[in-house]
């Protein structure tokens, strides 16, 4: 039996969840985080210093949401959380765990200020170099502040006012931040994340969420209703596109899942 044939397709986001390997390779070849089953067939993935627990709802054939919770110690409350919905590309999800798993073994100092890997960028700020515009209006009328993607078909949402930490990670109230593919109030996918993570993954994941390489997908794991926003292309002569995420603009004759952006504003 041959196997579908493999495709380019940009924008990454919505080109479709990938192969979940992307994610639980590196952890556990490269980083040394444990795996053990759940109780619904799902997997956990625990790192090495026991302060961050990645989850996976479901056998490992089911296309279920990734849970990440950090701890200040090991058996502590959780003090943040993250999550990435089912239909997630596996390369932003992996861009978040991977540095995440990374920092980890330096306790975050490699990552902080000072660090070898340290950046002042905020998700906000590598979006708006890579043309995300923020919406017009006063930021405290919904109670959260989008910034939309040049092609419409995404935005990055920051929640605005405070809310406990404990409802927060609890997912009793909105996150702080979240990566919404599609129209914001029926998303195709969305990866929340709450107040007190690392900031760096979260910059990682943004990148991932935006970055202008293709990628690689199969025919029939492209999500059918984004077909009309995504480009897709059969690799010239054969070539494998680098496993990273991607972004590009749609045809200009499909019409528009997002508000009209305006001028970029950081934040």
């Amino acid at each position: 039996m041959h196997s579908a044939p493999a495709l380019l397709v940009q924008p990454l986001r919505l080109a479709g969840p990938g192969d979940h390997w992307l994610i639980t390779a590196p952890l556990t070849t490269t980083f040394g985080w444990s795996r053990t089953g759940t109780p619904d067939g799902g997997h956990r993935f625990t790192s090495p210093c026991q302060t961050a627990v990645l989850t996976r709802e479901g056998p490992a054939d089911n296309l279920g949401s990734w849970f990440v919770h950090g701890f200040i110690r090991p058996g502590a409350e959780p003090l943040w959380r993250a999550t990435f919905s089912s239909g997630t590309p596996a390369e932003i999800t992996s861009a978040f765990t991977s540095v995440l798993a990374d920092g980890l073994r330096s306790r975050h100092r490699d990552y902080l200020p000072g660090g070898a890997h340290y950046t002042p960028d905020t998700p906000a700020s590598v979006l708006a170099d890579r043309g995300w515009r923020p919406l017009p209006g006063p930021r405290d009328y919904t109670g959260h502040h989008d910034q939309v993607a040049p092609d419409l078909t995404a935005c990055y949402r920051h929640r605005i006012g405070y809310q406990p930490r404990n409802a927060e990670v609890a997912g009793q109230v909105p996150p702080s931040w979240s990566m919404l593919a599609g129209d914001p109030k029926r998303p195709s996918w969305r990866a929340d994340f709450t107040i007190d993570e690392p900031f760096y993954p979260l910059v990682s994941a943004a990148l991932a969420f935006s970055d202008p390489a293709p990628v690689q997908r199969a025919a029939g794991d492209i999500p059918t209703r984004h077909l009309a926003f995504a480009t897709v292309q059969r690799p010239p002569g054969g070539a494998r596109p680098r496993q990273a995420p991607a972004g590009c603009t749609a045809p200009s004759s499909t019409p528009p899942v997002c508000p009209a952006p305006t001028a970029a504003r950081r934040r």
